[in-house]
């Protein structure tokens, strides 16, 4: 059995062999003598008064009257050892705290400066909803300015509402101006006139479209995020320049054509966002596109989409889909 141990100027302290047999004999007696731990141990005299002098230097053994040594607890050795070690420890402890509360005041001035924008990739895969969650949460707590949102499809999930209202909340706490569009639609949806009823008073201005304009978030006009092709849960982080000014042109194009969401349920705005719907939808009929097309384009189900079409064709008098499409086409042409 092996003890041994280090104070502060890396000295050993062994503790084993015969020096432990010697130790283990005194403490089963009052006192020990060199000469009878030589004959316990199988030692000389000589290395017997070494040994018990080493263990005194360790406070392991205390001398008596004449040549004797008594046996003391090792918690004294314990203490003399452990007590370099901790306040070398907690001297480190501080270090490492200081260098820390440095690092965040530096990383303060990184966050602020070209240099981030600088670094970061042009074009960033985020493959799966957890990474995206997880770089949305970054970039919003990044923003200095203000954030772009457009988020076609209709209705929200309410979790995602949820989530989503966590972050706007810290967003527009910090005075971070927020525009969002959604289609027409999402008025039709609790959930979602619920999120942007409380959200709307903090300062968020959110508008609706009847078709759906591309989904991105663009944050202070310097990065923006675009759905990743072929991966519904993906997406990509976008920092090149050239793209994200291309991008906020086309919001800022498409934002003054948008209608305010109306944050009470109002009749009257309820049914001129449901003609604009059928609207929209008489215009894709003219152009050929399928039911189902309509509804996903529109964020509506192909249900609700089909009996829109049907109060279209009833209000042409229309025999049938070809026949409505030949009606609207001829009702455009004699607007011209």
């Amino acid at each position: 059995m092996d003890i041994s141990g280090t104070t502060g100027d890396a000295s050993p302290l062994p503790l084993h062999g015969r020096a432990l047999q010697a130790y283990e004999y005194a403490c089963a007696r009052e006192k020990v003598a060199p000469a009878e731990v030589a004959s316990a141990i199988g030692s000389d005299l000589k290395e017997a008064e070494e040994l018990l002098r080493s263990l005194c230097g360790l406070h392991l053994l205390w001398p008596t009257a004449g040549d004797g040594y008594t046996a003391s607890s090792p918690r004294i050795f314990g203490a003399q050892l452990i007590a370099p070690a901790v306040r070398e420890l907690a001297e480190r402890q501080q270090h490492i705290m200081h260098m820390m509360e440095r690092l965040d005041s530096l990383a303060e001035i990184y966050e602020q400066s070209p240099a981030k924008r600088l670094r970061r990739p042009e074009i960033e895969v985020l493959p799966d909803i957890d990474s995206v969650r997880s770089a949305l949460n970054g970039l919003s707590a990044d923003a200095r300015q203000e954030i772009l949102t457009s988020q076609p499809g209709g209705a929200r999930p309410t979790e995602v509402l949820e989530e989503a209202l966590r972050r706007t909340e810290s967003v527009l706490g910090r005075n971070v101006s927020m525009r969002t569009l959604y289609q027409h639609t999402a008025q039709f949806s609790p959930a979602t006139r619920a999120y942007v009823k409380h959200v709307a008073p903090l300062g968020a201005q959110v508008r609706t479209l009847s078709d759906g304009f591309m989904r991105l978030i663009v944050f202070d006009r310097e990065t923006a995020v675009l759905p990743l092709h072929g991966n519904a849960q993906g997406a990509v982080i976008v920092s090149d320049r050239s793209i994200v000014d291309f991008v906020v042109q086309a919001f800022e194009w498409v934002w003054p054509t948008a209608s305010p969401f109306p944050v009470s349920y109002d009749k009257s705005q309820v049914m001129g966002a449901s003609e604009e719907i059928k609207l929209t939808i008489s215009q894709l009929l003219v152009d050929g596109v399928e039911d189902k097309v309509i509804a996903r384009r529109l964020g509506m189900s192909l249900r609700t989409c089909q009996r829109h079409i049907s109060d279209v064709m009833t209000r042409l008098g229309a025999r049938n889909r070809l026949h409505a499409g030949y009606l609207l086409s001829k009702v455009i042409d004699d607007r011209r």
